[in-house]
């Protein structure tokens, strides 16, 4: 791979407990907080400030005795592995032939580890992931994410998703880069030839013909209707959301454009 920032994420340089303070710990803190949407009864929420004090100390005894480790209020290898345990499940390795198959699988074994931001301001250790560190307001990550399950799925067969388009984190980038190539399907072409539509492309949401806002995987087609698993987004379908989720696109009243994988 490639996009290999979040083994920064899953890793701590030294065991971290009361006093502790620097970069470490706020992943901790960020972690506490990200599991009220991994567990329905935690409801904790600690403040996000690199100090290891005594409000992180007594939230990470309730996680160690919730999750049936040694309960001392330190963070080491064992309480942190369990904390990030969602992000090492997304990250696992597929093995695969079929690269339309495993950018399907890696994009649901995503989805299934429920990504989201923080604050819903592009931050946190999953945007960070996806965005080879980078995070904040101006960092939309909704190609990050979408590159980077090309990434794992490319490595599967033992092949770089840099063969098929530049890294990048900017739709406009990926949408000029199809059109040079012929991997760029427009939307007057998908309704006159659905068939073109197929599980493993990228949907790309056209503002103007060289101007694209948002993307994501398609994994599906029923009628005039795209399934996809797509970041930076939410039900309602922003495309300046806080998660990854399931989604479903119209192709013949959206102005939608496809880029092939194959």
């Amino acid at each position: 791979m490639t996009k290999t920032h979040y083994i920064e994420e899953l890793n701590i340089k030294s065991v971290l407990k009361r006093g502790s303070k620097g970069n470490d710990v706020k992943k901790v803190q960020e972690w506490l907080n990200l599991w009220r949407y991994y567990k329905i009864d935690w409801y904790h929420i600690v403040t996000i400030d690199g100090d290891y004090g005594p409000q992180t100390e007594k939230v990470i005894r309730e996680f160690q005795l919730m999750n049936g480790l040694e309960v001392d209020g330190e963070t080491g290898v064992n309480t942190f592995r369990k904390l990030t345990e969602p992000m090492i499940n997304a990250f696992s390795y597929i093995e695969g032939t079929d690269l339309r198959t495993l950018v399907v699988q890696y994009a649901e074994q995503h989805l299934k580890n429920i990504p989201r931001e923080l604050y819903n301001s592009n931050l946190g250790p999953w945007v960070r992931a996806y965005m080879d560190g980078n995070e904040g307001q101006p960092w939309a990550w909704c190609m990050g994410f979408v590159q980077t399950i090309l990434d794992q799925a490319f490595t599967s067969i033992g092949g770089n998703f840099q063969t098929l388009m530049p890294k990048t984190y900017s739709c406009d980038v990926v949408g000029e880069h199809g059109k040079k190539t012929g991997k760029l399907i427009r939307n007057v072409n998908l309704r006159s030839n659905p068939e073109l539509i197929e599980p493993g492309d990228l949907f790309l949401n056209v503002k103007n013909p060289w101007d694209w806002t948002h993307t994501g995987i398609i994994n599906g087609l029923d009628d005039d209707w795209m399934h996809t698993i797509e970041g930076n987004t939410n039900d309602e379908g922003a495309r300046e959301g806080f998660e990854v989720c399931r989604r479903m696109r119209n192709f013949r009243t959206r102005n939608i454009d496809i880029f092939k994988i194959m």
